[in-house]
């Protein structure tokens, strides 16, 4: 890593990370990013706290860079708001601001740097994003010529496109500073990563390739960031890696550790996990750590759409799981695909049927949208030749508008593809009602029945106290 303590150049780097929200995502809109968080806290980590001053911002950009005074705009955005990274980048550009893009779109599809973005962060970005920091501390301005050195970035040079080597992974996840939280702030309601990467290949998703290859922290370094969560005011945490229980002895040792803590009895928590890898064991596990709601990506109850969309994992697979967090009291969120190419009509109600019969508290499904970075997508692009200039929002959620949606289902039609979704949407709904109604039971007849008792000795004591003075 370069030296920046003796630069004479500039002795304070101003950096905004400039994040595009996506407003209609529920996950967006409750949770901050960390990725700014984890740029931030790596920089400091190689350089020290002195030399920067960072801030977070996910709306009104303009202002921020006017109040701010930034010399990098660093933007972090998926497909489907790229839009919005583009749009950010002219702004910034406006102001003579030097800019940085990240992500999963520009690893996917370097090509959509554009002219407002000066250099774009191919894959894991800390160690990139580091150095991108110590050559502007050098040049004050990112200089094509020498920006070949630095690996695992994309950037223009005479107007062609330059994509220096790949570069290597953080070997253990336990190198990577925990993110500098109160950069994007805390909340009652939080979460954090144990791990990058994921062993599995959905056809739907991009995390495989742009990780590479799945690493997860230690047992202590989750503890650690649980207790900094905490101790700042978390409530409810929620694990967001795509599947806490890969690893059981893992998720034993995580399990044990919080219990022995104590913070099983003041937090909640919540994970994601895959139903071939839920087991009694990682059951029990998850009980006694107090987690109260699991997702899992069930995605389909027909075995052969769930060949197509995931692989390695079997319908009474789903149903065992659902089953045997069921038993031990732990809410159930399964999240079902449909809209796959050569599903039928028919295989879509059999996910329907699987639904209503299944012991899930809940249910969400979403109609089947290539996304850059997925073997859907590259199923997609094969046979479509407008990916050139394409609006990156028609990636950003379904419009009930066929001239808009990207469909890419070759059996059953639009219009019949959103009646079955307003199908399930209803069914959906409904689950969420009777769910609601037995936690609010569950929550309040304790509370009525002591209130109750509370009144009645109350009663009984003016009784008592009444009869003695007649």
């Amino acid at each position: 890593m370069p030296d920046i303590s003796m630069t004479k150049k500039m002795t304070e780097l101003r950096v905004l990370f400039a994040h595009m929200q996506d407003n209609l995502s529920g996950v967006e809109t409750r949770f901050h990013p960390l990725w700014p968080a984890y740029l931030a806290a790596f920089a400091e980590q190689q350089f020290g706290t002195e030399k920067f001053k960072f801030r977070f911002a996910s709306k009104e950009i303009h202002y921020e860079i006017e109040s701010f005074k930034p010399q990098i705009v660093a933007i972090g955005a998926v497909s489907p708001k790229f839009n919005d990274a583009i749009e950010c980048a002219r702004i910034a550009k406006r102001y003579g601001v030097s800019t940085i893009v990240g992500g999963v779109h520009i690893s996917t599809l370097p090509e959509c740097l554009t002219e407002g973005m000066d250099v774009g962060c191919i894959g894991e970005g800390e160690q990139s994003f580091a150095e991108l920091l110590a050559h502007f501390f050098e040049h004050g301005v990112f200089r094509g010529s020498q920006l070949a050195d630095i690996k695992g970035i994309v950037y223009r040079k005479n107007g062609e496109l330059v994509k220096t080597p790949i570069r290597p992974l953080i070997q253990t996840f336990d190198q990577i500073p925990h993110p500098k939280r109160s950069l994007v702030g805390y909340l009652r309601h939080d979460y954090l990563l144990t791990g990058r990467g994921c062993p599995y290949k959905c056809s739907f998703c991009s995390c495989s390739r742009f990780w590479r290859k799945a690493r997860y922290a230690s047992p202590s370094y989750v503890l650690e960031e649980i207790r900094e969560l905490t101790e700042n005011g978390a409530k409810i945490i929620r694990f967001e890696d795509d599947s806490l229980t890969t690893n059981t002895r893992r998720l034993q040792e995580i399990s044990n550790l919080i219990v022995a803590d104590g913070l099983d009895r003041r937090v909640q928590f919540s994970c994601w996990a895959r139903a071939n890898e839920v087991n009694a064991e990682a059951v029990d596990s998850l009980k006694k750590m107090n987690v109260r709601l699991v997702w899992m990506g069930l995605e389909s109850g027909c075995q052969r759409t769930l060949d197509y969309l995931k692989g390695h994992v079997t319908v009474e697979q789903n149903l065992r799981a659902t089953s045997l967090l069921k038993d031990a009291g732990i809410q159930t969120n399964g999240f079902f695909i449909i809209g796959s190419p050569s599903e039928t009509e028919e295989e879509i109600m059999q996910t329907y049927k699987f639904i209503r019969e299944s012991q899930l508290d809940f249910a969400t499904v979403n109609i089947l949208t290539p996304l850059p970075g997925t073997a859907t997508w590259d199923h997609w692009t094969e046979k479509n030749s407008i990916v050139d200039g394409l609006d990156w929002s028609r990636l950003f959620s379904i419009r009930f508008d066929p001239r808009f949606d990207i469909i890419i289902s070759e059996e059953v039609s639009p219009a019949e593809l959103y009646r079955l979704y307003r199908k399930f949407a209803m069914l959906s709904r409904s689950m969420k009602r009777k769910a609601n109604f037995r936690k609010l039971r569950q929550l309040e007849l304790p509370r009525i029945a002591h209130e109750l008792l509370i009144s009645f000795r109350l009663f009984y004591k003016k009784l008592t106290v009444r009869h003695r003075t007649l």
